[in-house]
């Protein structure tokens, strides 16, 4: 959690250099100079972007279900009708509030959030913490070792998971529209100061803090397949800790379910813009709005047949690293890569992070701790992706 708080610091940071770069004096004209360029590269990593998004919509809906079932013990039938009957309501939510209603909730995520954390901060004073505790948080072997190192490494191990850790902070904001779009508001549409910023940080790492207290409730992880029922048994079962904690965690999803849905939308319909404008956009909205919504439960319908509700998370590392490292390697700016260049990236990326897993841990199909190993490939598939667009990025012409 710390070194993930800490990529996150370093992400918005970085992401308001590319804002300030771009000195554009709205978010849809930000976005459009990032979708600036050839046709190609413009329509590959719009539908990337897209269609993560709508992915990781759906993977919310699959963890919502999953701690309907765990976490509020009620029927697997049931819990999926609460994950749909929450998305749909999240969906009209945003189709009549657009980015304003994705602010209110972002209010009321941080006010139940900072609720909770006060209600874990006394139990946790008061009750004491787990005797485990340090079973959980410290590095253990067979995770994120050292390549061709292994146990071996000593100190060296924790500055290793140190630098993953950060770099997967790092990246999960550096590809996430909503992330660009709250940095932007920030940053540009009031007047500019570097500490309203820092206090904006500091808003943005408070999340980490809330799940350190909330992970002082879990008992020990044992390696191998992962028990929902036995993780959340130490879960207070207080009512105001029980009530508090349920509303952190619901409004926790609506933030990320109505960003992820409406960031899908608004780079669709950009795209759409650049390819041919009309008179009114709103047919186009109301159409990709329905279509993000159906691809979100399309693909979370698919993944029910799944026993492991985290498969669809686990693997958007690999498209998330992608396109981290695209926007790193090109400052925010891929209209720099070469004509066409982006379609093979990203097959290439898709098809090695693919071949990864299937090599190293392969597909779980149950929940299982050794999932986290796949992390590190994310970390190798981003810097490998930063590297390539910063080559090819070389000597461009192009200008933003």
């Amino acid at each position: 959690l710390f070194r993930s708080a800490f990529g996150t610091v370093v992400a918005l940071f970085v992401i308001r250099g590319w804002v300030q770069k771009h000195d554009a004096h709205t978010f849809e004209e930000f976005l459009l100079l990032v979708l600036k360029g050839d046709s190609m590269n413009m329509a590959v990593f719009a539908v990337i972007v897209s269609a993560v998004q709508c992915a990781y919509a759906a993977s919310e809906l699959l963890i919502l279900r999953e701690i309907g079932r765990a976490l509020l013990d009620i029927r697997s039938d049931y819990a999926t009708l609460l994950a749909v009957s929450v998305g749909i309501v999240g969906y009209f939510y945003v189709l009549f509030g657009g980015y304003l209603a994705v602010y209110r909730t972002d209010v009321l995520q941080f006010t139940l959030v900072a609720a909770m954390a006060l209600a874990f901060t006394a139990y946790s004073v008061v009750v004491g913490f787990p005797v485990e505790l340090g079973n959980n948080w410290w590095p253990r072997a067979g995770y994120w070792e050292i390549p061709f190192v292994g146990a071996e490494a000593g100190a060296l191990k924790y500055a290793y998971q140190f630098v993953i850790g950060s770099v997967m902070g790092f990246g999960l904001l550096a590809a996430a529209p909503d992330a660009w779009k709250r940095v932007f508001v920030v940053t540009t549409l009031r007047e500019k100061s570097l500490r309203r910023f820092v206090t904006f940080v500091a808003v943005g790492v408070a999340p980490f803090l809330v799940l350190v207290l909330v992970a002082l409730t879990v008992p020990h992880v044992r390696d191998g397949p992962v028990n929902a029922n036995l993780l959340f048994s130490g879960f207070p079962t207080q009512a105001f800790l029980f009530v508090a904690g349920s509303l952190g965690l619901v409004a926790c999803f609506l933030s990320s379910y109505n960003s992820a849905l409406l960031a899908s939308v608004h780079v669709g319909l950009l795209f759409q813009r650049k390819q041919r404008r009309v008179e009114s956009e709103l047919p186009r909205f109301h159409v990709l709005m329905a279509s993000s919504l159906l691809t979100a439960f399309f693909l979370f319908a698919a993944s029910l047949s799944f026993a492991n509700p985290y498969l669809l998370a686990n693997l958007l590392l690999g498209p998330y690293a992608l396109i981290a490292g695209i926007q790193a390697g090109t400052r925010a700016a891929p209209a720099h890569l070469p004509a066409n260049s982006l379609l093979w990236i990203a097959v290439g990326g898709v098809i090695g992070w693919l071949v990864y897993l299937e090599s190293g841990l392969g597909i779980p199909t149950a929940p299982t701790t050794y999932q986290v190993n796949t992390v590190p490939g994310g970390v190798m598939l981003f810097l490998i992706v930063t590297v390539v667009c910063k080559v090819l990025t070389i000597g461009s012409t192009q200008h933003v």
